[in-house]
């Protein structure tokens, strides 16, 4: 049974009232038999009229439990009219379980004769059902018989919802106390006694400290805390937050603390604290002290130019190195704005540039800066947004090296109209050349075919040897020219699906000849029976002569050149491997540069121009292929390169 209540005592004070009255009806009953029947009549009229005015519902039950009375208001709860519910049971109006829950209550009066106050469900008729607290008594006839039961019963059900509903929020509260990662604890103002601990702070303070003085289990004291929140958060004060941070006496750690006054369910007002661990924070926060007077240190020192600057472009701290290049005082530069140390001309460019960083955050770039005297000079700047929406920007004096940087673009300049009139004076020569070169090998070759006349053994050789030479020149000129056009971006291919065995096949053909004048074994290995580049026919003979030429070139007698494939289904792999001198790995670094033949002697006993291989190497590369080489010198070379498959 729940503990009583002020309304319960003025409820009892009404039912010790109601129970005089009855009384006063018992008289008048008496009254009654001796005949003053208009006394009863009165005393009716008075008790009905009392009956009325109770909001409660009021009924009286004979020792076998049937309705002697009752009040208005309990027989409208059923529907009925008061001598309705007269003579009926507790059965006729309730369901059995209901029933026999109130029989074995009133039997319990009967047998103890002592009042009962409980609280029970009601179903009504209609299914609604209603939490009442009834108050049951015994009652007698004036010699001392029991005669019956009174009842009284009040509709609690709103007071019940409501006391639920603050349980289920008090219950809703320690839940999510329970769930901060945070300390956090309820104490009674009064007595500092614990009311609840959640599980954060019973990991570092005890599981059982809930019971015992807030200030004893979370700071060791002996006496309430000096700096306890009681007065700042109850009062005039209940309903207002207090945050404050201290550090813990027992386990040194620094906290936020949040105060509030809250209602517990017993109605009283109680101290609610979190505590949010700003330890972290705290130390942090040293740290970024001590650094920031390191930062100051280090700043002041160092030689390199340093600007902070506010979100407007503000120059709002500089250090010495920045008074040095730019030749303003600190107190002038804290005056200025970042726009007025740029040339006037270079200010728009800028003022994008640093709504850059605003909006990214970081910026870096060399840039042309005014000093004081008016003299242009350069920064290398590397900015980046800091705390509080400033820029720190660190800076590197480029001055000289962008003085030699202009040199050298000048130099460069002078460089690149040098090659490019070299290129046409080149591409321009092979023309002019090529012309009457090609008239003196065509009048050798007439002259070797003998149709202008029989010439004698001395006189075929001397042509030989001019129409040789001549086609020789000739084929320095086509590569010059070719050089030159894939130097000046003028040389196109025209690509095609070609079968490399046809290709390998004209190479043979053409340079067999030359293979067997020093037995050397020229072959295929393996034969690539379907392979197909996608390449230009003519560049691609003219890297495959150039490559097993040279093989041939540099193989001594009775040694062997085999070319091979491979196929890696983006790329066909062409070889040329040769027997032949090798190269050293000095030589290799020069293989491929024009006009460079290698500094050995075998390399210079053989003519040429050091031009095959840089063109070759150029070709590959305009089919977007590679070419590279393995050699050891005295065991032969290898040269492989890539073209693409057939599309």
């Amino acid at each position: 049974m729940k503990a009583s209540r002020p309304l319960d005592k003025d409820l009892e004070e009404e039912n010790n009232n109601l129970r005089k009255r009855i009384e006063e009806l018992e008289l008048s009953l008496n009254s009654l038999k001796k005949g003053r029947k208009d006394e009863l009549y009165r005393k009716n009229i008075l008790f009905e009229g009392l009956l009325r005015s109770v909001p409660e519902l009021v009924y009286w039950k004979d020792k076998n439990g049937k309705f002697l009375l009752c009040n208005t208001e309990f027989a409208k709860s059923f529907g009925m009219k008061i001598e309705e519910i007269v003579g009926k049971t507790d059965y006729d109006l309730h369901s059995r379980k209901e029933a026999d829950s109130f029989r074995m209550n009133d039997k319990k009066i009967a047998r103890e004769k002592e009042p009962v106050k409980n609280e029970e469900w009601v179903t009504f008729p209609d299914g609604i059902k209603k939490f009442f607290e009834t108050y049951k008594a015994p009652l007698y006839t004036n010699e001392g018989e029991f005669i019956g039961i009174m009842g009284i019963s009040r509709d609690i059900t709103e007071q019940r919802t409501k006391e639920k509903e603050l349980s289920k929020s008090h219950e809703q509260l320690l839940s999510v106390i329970e769930a901060f990662d945070d300390p956090a604890y309820v104490a009674d103002p009064v007595t500092y006694e614990l009311l609840f601990a959640n599980r954060a702070i019973k990991k570092d303070m005890g599981d059982d400290i809930v019971g015992e003085k807030c200030y004893k289990v979370l700071q060791g004291f002996s006496a309430p805390c000096s700096f306890c929140t009681n007065q700042l958060i109850f009062g005039e004060n209940i309903g207002k937050n207090h945050i404050w941070e201290t550090q813990n006496i027992k386990n040194k750690r620094w906290y936020r603390c949040i105060d509030k006054a809250i209602e517990w369910p017993d109605g009283r007002m109680v101290r609610f604290e979190m505590a949010v661990d700003i330890h972290k924070e705290k130390t942090s926060q040293k740290a970024l002290k001590e650094s920031e007077e390191k930062y100051r240190t280090y700043i002041n020192s160092s030689p390199h130019p340093t600007f902070v600057l506010d979100d407007d472009g503000n120059y709002i701290d500089v250090n010495p190195a920045a008074c040095k290049v730019t030749g303003y005082s600190k107190k002038e530069l804290l005056k200025m704005h970042l726009y007025d140390t740029f040339p006037q001309n270079e200010i728009p460019h800028r003022k994008s540039n640093f709504e850059e960083m605003k909006h990214t955050g970081r910026f870096s770039g060399e840039f042309a800066f005014m000093n004081k005297n008016g003299i242009q000079f350069y920064l290398a700047i590397e900015a980046l947004k800091i705390s509080d929406n400033r820029f720190l920007s660190i800076c590197t004096d480029v001055t000289e090296r962008k003085k030699a940087e202009d040199e050298l673009l000048n130099a460069k300049i002078v460089a690149e109209n040098a090659n490019r009139t070299k290129n046409e004076f080149l591409a321009n020569m092979s023309h002019e050349l090529r012309t009457p070169l090609n008239s003196v090998i065509g009048f050798a070759d007439v002259l070797m075919s003998q149709v202008s006349g029989e010439i004698n053994d001395k006189q075929a050789k001397y042509i030989n040897n001019i129409s040789h030479s001549g086609k020789h020149l000739l084929n320095i000129i086509n590569e010059i020219l070719d050089i030159s056009k894939i130097e000046s971006g003028k040389m196109r291919l025209y690509k095609e699906n070609i079968s490399v065995i046809e290709t390998f096949a004209e190479i043979i053909a053409t340079l067999q000849h030359t293979a067997s004048r020093k037995e050397i074994k020229l072959d295929v290995n393996p034969w690539p029976e379907n392979e197909c580049v996608y390449a230009d026919k003519a560049k691609l003979k003219q890297v495959l002569y150039n490559l097993v030429g040279n093989a041939i070139k540099f193989t001594n007698e009775g040694g062997s050149v085999t070319i091979g494939t491979k196929n890696d289904g983006e790329f066909i792999h062409i070889s040329v491997t040769d027997t032949g001198i090798g190269i050293s790995s000095e030589g290799m670094k020069k293989l491929f540069k024009p006009f460079t033949q290698l500094e050995s002697f075998e390399s210079r006993s053989h003519e040429g121009t050091g031009l095959g291989l840089a063109l070759s190497r150029e070709l590959v590369e305009l089919h977007g292929g590679n070419i590279r080489v393995e050699s050891e010198p005295g065991k032969g070379s290898t040269f492989t390169f890539t073209l693409p498959v057939c599309k």
